[in-house]
């Protein structure tokens, strides 16, 4: 399964990756740990290139609004992060996700899997993400439009809060997450951490 924007990467992290398995055999001709190779395939271009791997997390939340033509302009000390185009999709919760261009294939990967459509759950699965999502670039306020399908799915009318949520953002109705947000604190935030870490021994 490819997202938007793989095709028009895919030389690229071809090239890349050629190079780095290049660089990978050593001096005698034998080759460095095969998990380096493996790594790089699974993260292409996000692993290539050395800027991406100091990048800060998206992280905060905002209080935005939607123009009359429901556009949303991304928080501004984001925007670098989405220079070379964004995907926005709609996501598990009642949300969307806006992904880096060059991000949402390997968050799909590795959040995923490899999902295969022999398989009725995950080809459902892999219908329903990648309907719902849209390649875009950004206008010269930063600028996405949100299609009149994901509106609906995550319930954004003129107001909406962004909130980062480390390699991408999550667009949330204000009422909804400030819901979720009381809820969890009223089970105890502690509470839900312990009992994640319990389920990952």
């Amino acid at each position: 399964m490819y997202a938007p924007g793989w095709t028009a990467n895919r030389r690229s992290t071809h090239d890349a990756l050629h190079e780095v398995k290049s660089a990978f055999h050593g001096p005698n001709g034998g080759s460095r740990p095969r998990i380096w190779v493996r790594w790089f395939v699974m993260w292409g271009d996000v692993g290539y290139r050395g800027d991406r791997m100091q990048r800060r997390l998206l992280s905060g939340n905002y209080d935005c609004s939607l123009d009359n033509r429901h556009r949303l302009a991304i928080p501004a000390r984001l925007r670098d992060r989405f220079a070379d185009g964004v995907v926005i999709a709609w996501w598990l919760d009642p949300c969307l996700v806006l992904v880096p261009r060059l991000d949402w294939g390997p968050l799909v990967q590795r959040t995923f899997g490899e999902m295969s459509v022999l398989d009725d759950d995950q080809r459902e699965l892999s219908r329903f993400l990648l309907a719902g999502a849209f390649d875009q670039e950004l206008d010269k306020q930063g600028r996405v439009l949100l299609p009149p399908e994901l509106r609906e799915h995550a319930g954004v009318e003129s107001q909406a809060k962004v909130v980062g949520a480390g390699d991408y953002l999550e667009v949330w109705n204000p009422d909804q997450l400030a819901t979720r947000f009381a809820e969890l604190r009223k089970e105890g935030v502690s509470q839900r951490a312990k009992r994640l870490v319990s389920r990952m021994a």
